[in-house]
C-alpha cells in the first residue's frame, strides 16, 4: 500500500498536568525528562518520522518554556507554530482555534504526553483511502485498564463510546468534517463529546486503526515511572 502522507499536525500541549504535581508546577508536562530528552522531543520526532512537515502546538501552562525549548522546529526537521490559549479550550477547542492552519487538508492530532510506536503513516493512508471523516488509532483494552472504552464494529468503524473492547490512544487523523462539527472557535469543547459523538450521530464514517504495540499516556506518577522503566529496559525506543 502506498502511503498517503499527511503533512500537518496538531500537538496538544496546553494541559496543566495536575496529577503530576509538584513536578509540573515548574515544568510543563511536555518538558518532563525521559532518558536525556523531553517528552515533547519524542512526539515531534514521531510526527516528523510520519512525514509531517508543519506542526501547530497549543500552549497554556508554562507555555513560554515550551516555546523556548522547541523553538521554530528546525532541529526536528519541522516548521512549528504556536497557538496560545489564555484560557484552556479543551481538546476540541484547541483544535478548532487552529482551524485556519489546517484548511481543507487532513492532519494528525496527538497528545504531548502519550507515547506510542503506532504506524502513523499507515493510519493516514487508511484515513485517506477510506474517505473517513476521522480516524482514531485504538488499542484493545487489557484487564484492569481504566481507559474509556469505545466500540469498533466488524467493518472497522467506530460505533460509539462508553462500551466496547477498545480505547482511544489520542493519536488521530482529522479533516474538515471534524473542524465543522466542533463548536465555534473560542469555545471550550471536548473532542469526543462535541466532535466524535456528533459525527457518529450524523452517520459520518469514523474509522478505527488498530494498534497492537506500545502505548502509555504519562498522566500519573505510576505511568511516568513505567515509561522511564520501559525506555531503560528497551521496551520502548525513543527516536533520536
Amino acid at each position: 500500500m502506498t502511503h498517503m502522507a499527511v503533512k500537518k499536525a496538531m500537538l496538544l500541549a496546553a494541559g496543566l498536568g495536575t496529577r503530576l504535581r509538584p513536578m509540573t508546577l515548574t515544568t510543563p508536562k511536555p518538558l518532563l525528562p525521559l532518558d536525556g530528552a523531553c517528552l515533547i522531543d519524542q512526539q515531534l520526532r514521531f510526527l516528523a518520522k510520519a512525514g509531517v512537515l508543519e506542526v501547530m502546538i497549543n500552549i497554556h501552562h508554562l507555555g513560554e518554556k515550551i516555546r523556548r525549548h522547541v523553538g521554530d522546529g528546525a532541529r526536528y526537521g519541522l516548521e512549528i507554530r504556536y497557538s496560545e490559549e489564555p484560557e484552556i479550550l479543551g481538546t476540541g477547542g484547541g483544535i478548532k482555534k487552529a482551524a485556519g492552519f489546517f484548511g481543507e487538508e487532513p492532519f494528525f492530532a496527538l497528545n504531548a504526553d502519550a507515547l506510542t510506536d503506532a504506524d502513523a503513516a499507515a493510519a493516514a493512508t487508511l484515513h485517506v483511502s477510506s474517505d473517513a471523516a476521522a480516524t482514531m488509532v485504538v488499542k484493545e483494552l487489557s484487564a484492569g485498564e481504566t481507559y474509556n472504552p469505545l466500540e469498533v464494529g466488524g467493518d472497522g468503524f467506530v460505533k460509539g463510546f462508553g462500551r466496547g473492547s477498545h480505547f482511544f490512544t489520542g493519536l488521530q487523523v482529522l479533516g474538515p468534517e471534524m473542524l465543522s462539527a466542533l463548536p465555534e472557535a473560542g469555545t471550550v469543547s471536548c473532542l469526543i463529546r462535541d466532535g466524535y459523538e456528533k459525527l457518529i450521530r450524523e452517520k459520518k464514517p469514523v474509522r478505527a486503526f488498530a494498534h497492537a504495540g506500545y502505548f502509555n499516556d504519562l498522566g500519573t506518577f505510576e505511568r511516568y515511572d513505567a515509561a522511564r522503566r520501559d525506555v531503560a529496559e528497551g521496551k520502548f525506543v525513543l527516536l533520536a
